[in-house]
């Protein structure tokens, strides 16, 4: 006879891509604040609090006067950690919102904001890990405003898997970048930053041939940082599963464009699954 296990054991990593807590909210024109929470990192390897301890015992930000735990505040007028990536802001374009941390316990975790189009941000020196908590949009006056441009939180999110997976392309040789169609998989709908899980097989006309992707009408087009697959031997299809961010096209059709380095080149897309943030969800 066996004695079962007393089920008081601590459990060290929560199930992966969760998010608690970590709403986000405008501060100012430029400025976000990013509520204390926790979330699971994007490779499902740590944990990244905020206003609570980590696996080293520190706490940032650090617990005020009477408790108050606050915010970390990003603000996009500077680069770095807990600002923008790289550049400046851009007026009517959409942002995503990640936490970052560092592995070793070295630097504290802190916000981060990347253009959507980007496959991940550019990390400042020091940082491994990465969550993607939501989106932020810029006005006209390249500034965040509540009112116009709520911040769209990645915990609320809805997902949904297809099977069989559904076709968009077929043999694709486009070389210039290309609109890929995505209402038949994805519902019609205006809901922006749609991000669509895509089986991609590309064969390259030669070693180092590259197909790449970004939302369709982001406003000014993005060329660094894209989704991008690259060919290991030329004529031999390759398989690979990769997530990006749609844009909405004309008639309020989700889409992404798609474009590769040679017309030798063929890559062909299926959808196999989607998540987006209903804004019926955002104050």
């Amino acid at each position: 006879m066996t004695t079962p296990q007393v089920q008081n054991d601590p459990i060290y990593s929560l199930p992966h891509a969760y998010i608690a807590g970590l709403n986000i909210s405008v501060a100012s024109t430029t400025v976000i604040a990013i509520a204390p929470g926790q979330a699971r990192d994007a490779s499902d390897n740590i944990d990244i609090p905020v206003g609570y301890p980590n696996l080293q015992g520190n706490t940032y930000p650090a617990t005020l006067y009477q408790n108050y735990q606050p915010p970390l505040f990003v603000n996009g007028a500077v680069n770095g950690a807990n600002g923008l990536d790289h550049g400046s802001l851009i007026a009517t374009m959409d942002y995503a919102v990640y936490l970052i941390a560092d592995s070793r316990g070295y630097n504290n975790p802190a916000g981060i904001l990347s253009l959507t189009s980007n496959a991940s941000p550019l990390l400042p020196l020091g940082y491994d890990s990465i969550a993607l908590l939501g989106f932020i949009q810029t006005d006209s006056s390249a500034h965040f405003v509540a009112s116009s441009t709520n911040p769209l939180n990645a915990r609320n999110s809805r997902g949904y898997y297809l099977s069989p997976a559904v076709s968009v392309l077929s043999g694709g040789n486009a070389t210039s970048f290309t609109a890929i169609d995505l209402s038949t998989p994805i519902p019609t709908t205006t809901e922006r930053d749609v991000i669509a899980y895509l089986l991609v097989t590309f064969i390259p006309a030669a070693v180092g041939d590259t197909v790449r992707f970004r939302p369709d009408n982001e406003g000014t087009p993005q060329t660094t940082g894209l989704v991008t697959i690259v060919g290991a031997a030329a004529g031999v299809a390759q398989t690979q599963y990769v997530q990006v961010i749609c844009g909405v096209g004309s008639g309020s059709i989700p889409e992404i464009d798609y474009a590769v380095t040679a017309s030798g080149d063929s890559v062909s897309v299926s959808v196999v699954g989607y998540s987006y943030i209903p804004t019926s969800y955002v104050p």
